[in-house]
């Protein structure tokens, strides 16, 4: 970019047509200016050669890390009778997020006291057997199936024990009405983004669905839907521009890591993933928002490359494009040219130009009509 001065206390135009004004078929305007006492200045830019690219525009939603989520299940049937966490709150791991009153979980307990017992006998069996191993009352096949023993009962204590561990205060015996009341714990910290369950609603063992899931929300997934049109022109690791109805001013950047490769049975979108940090907690599931990137086109594998000029030196004048040409020592060329597709920092452009000219950007429409009066 350079500045070109005309500075001087009295000024005036005088131009010279070098070359006859002619259609957009590509032939040049070209007019030389003198001037003196311009105040003002006109800036000016190279026409480059750029991999050709393309604005594309997709709609997505905010989605919580499926890699830092931890869902929790109910393995028993039961009436829920409390439940302390209430969607989108903050939990922290080992926390109650509810209790369910249950039947079924009678037989654990059963289990573990009578395991319990077996246990005991079985230790009090082995040391006996041992003792009088020691003074030769016992055989050493008698000594070996009482430690055998003692060895399965301790397995099925452990078993059972665990059993009871899977649903929280029931090793305590705690009880409501008289039935085993147990409770349900957060197993990670973070965010309660989805919740299933009431109080006094009756839960299934059956049933598959999770009725708790944690997100702590320190980063989010935005789910991109890429329709069939569009699929060959979206890479993994492409930069992309997030925008949502709830921050409209901010933009958040990110890369594309990863594009599934089955399309949705009833949308017929594939969808891409990114997963962007959420210092703050922004950006919340569920929320929508628009993506927008760019695109190179490629033909035969190959990257298409074309003439590039800052959107700033594209002038439109009866239903025509036209940029202003310097060309050094106060000469300027109305250029007409063939817009192909704009961006956000470029036009691309057919006409008579070739990368490393220099045209009029700021001031470029004064210059314009100056020109052509």
């Amino acid at each position: 970019m350079k500045n070109r001065q005309f500075s001087s206390k009295l000024w005036f135009v005088s131009i010279t047509f070098s070359v006859l004004i002619t259609s957009c078929s590509g032939k040049k305007k070209a007019v030389e200016m003198e001037s003196k006492d311009m105040d003002s200045a006109f800036k000016t830019d190279t026409v480059h050669l750029r991999n050709f690219e393309k604005e594309l525009q997709f709609t997505g939603q905010v989605s919580f890390d499926q890699k830092q989520v931890g869902k929790v299940y109910s393995m028993i049937s039961g009436n829920v009778t409390e439940v302390n966490a209430e969607l989108g709150s903050f939990v922290k791991k080992g926390q109650t997020l509810a209790k369910i009153q249950s039947a079924d979980v009678s037989q654990f307990l059963k289990d573990y006291n009578t395991a319990k017992a077996n246990y005991d006998i079985a230790k009090r069996n082995a040391d006996n057997t041992e003792a009088l191993y020691k003074t030769k009352f016992s055989s050493e096949t008698d000594l070996t199936n009482a430690r055998k023993q003692l060895e399965i009962a301790n397995s099925e204590l452990d078993r059972s024990s665990q059993v009871l561990k899977l649903y929280g205060e029931g090793q305590s015996g705690h009880t409501q009405n008289g039935q085993p009341s147990f409770t349900i714990k957060a197993p990670v910290s973070g965010y309660v983004v989805e919740r299933t369950i009431n109080p006094n609603m009756q839960i299934r063992s059956d049933n598959g669905n999770s009725i708790f899931t944690i997100s702590n929300l320190s980063d989010v997934w935005v789910l991109i839907n890429i329709y069939e049109s569009d699929i060959d022109a979206v890479k993994t690791g492409q930069s992309v521009n997030i925008t949502t109805l709830a921050y409209p001013g901010k933009i958040f950047q990110g890369v594309i890591q990863n594009i599934s490769q089955v399309l949705d049975n009833d949308s017929k979108v594939l969808q891409a993933r990114v997963v962007l940090p959420n210092p703050g907690n922004l950006l919340k599931p569920d929320m929508f928002c628009t993506i927008r990137m760019t695109a190179g086109k490629e033909i035969y594998g190959k990257t298409v490359k074309m003439l590039a000029v800052n959107p700033k030196a594209v002038i439109f004048s009866q239903d025509k494009y036209f940029v202003i040409q310097d060309n050094g020592k106060g000469k300027y060329t109305t250029v007409p040219v063939e817009v192909i597709r704009s961006t956000s920092k470029y036009s691309f452009v057919r006409g008579n130009l070739k990368e490393g000219d220099l045209i009029v950007t700021e001031g470029a429409l004064l210059l314009f009509n100056e020109l052509n009066n």
